[in-house]
């Protein structure tokens, strides 16, 4: 999935000569942390956040507070902002995200400001993508870490008749095994649970009670 397909286009932004008092209306107005700093021309010259904000503010005690909010958004903005391509992965622009600590990208078309992402939102999508959103059960397999294993395993499902809504892999604490996390369309994964154990699959979610027959 590519960001065009999940980022919001109607971006809020500021100028670096407004006030750091509107700023701070926008974000509350709008409810949101952050503000692209643009030019006439849209083209991407700063970052503020709330927490830029907060960061900055004097004390309630102080009576500078009424100087300060007059001051421009260019005085405490971030210049060095990372920047995201429309065209670029949700998985990749995530990486991005947590190795710097952002929790938003701005997105980019020729310099110019299209478009903002959140933490948020590549939330929302993550639950989209695993369709833990939808009446789905969760199917928790270990297997060898050997090629073929995911078809073997997405076969016995087929088998049964379900549909496979998605399907992650995660490296096992054992090196010499994967474990396969399924989301099934079906609420009832005991038959599943049987098949898998008969092909001597370990299966680690759904745990059946003892003496619960299929």
């Amino acid at each position: 999935m590519m960001l065009e397909q999940i980022m919001k286009t109607d971006v809020i932004s500021v100028k670096a000569s407004d006030k750091l008092s509107k700023a701070f209306s926008l974000m509350e107005e709008h409810k949101i942390r952050h503000l692209p700093v643009t030019d006439d021309n849209l083209l991407i010259i700063g970052m503020v956040s709330d927490r830029d904000l907060r960061d900055a503010s004097p004390s309630v005690f102080n009576p500078s507070e009424a100087v300060f909010s007059e001051k421009e958004v260019a005085s405490i903005m971030k210049r060095d902002v990372i920047t995201a391509l429309p065209t670029d992965f949700v998985e990749d622009a995530a990486t991005v995200m947590v190795e710097n600590q952002f929790s938003c990208l701005p997105i980019e078309r020729d310099d110019r400001l299209i478009g903002i992402i959140t933490d948020s939102d590549l939330l929302k999508t993550l639950v989209r993508l695993t369709g833990a959103d939808l009446p789905t059960s969760r199917l928790e397999v270990q297997v060898p870490n050997v090629s073929g294993m995911l078809t073997k395993a997405a076969s016995l499902i087929s088998d049964q008749g379900v549909n496979i809504q998605s399907v992650l892999v995660y490296p096992a604490s054992d090196p010499e095994k994967k474990t396969l996390v399924f989301r099934v369309q079906t609420m009832d994964t005991r038959k599943l649970v049987e098949k898998m154990e008969d092909n001597d699959f370990s299966v680690l979610w759904p745990e059946l009670s003892p003496g619960m027959s299929v």
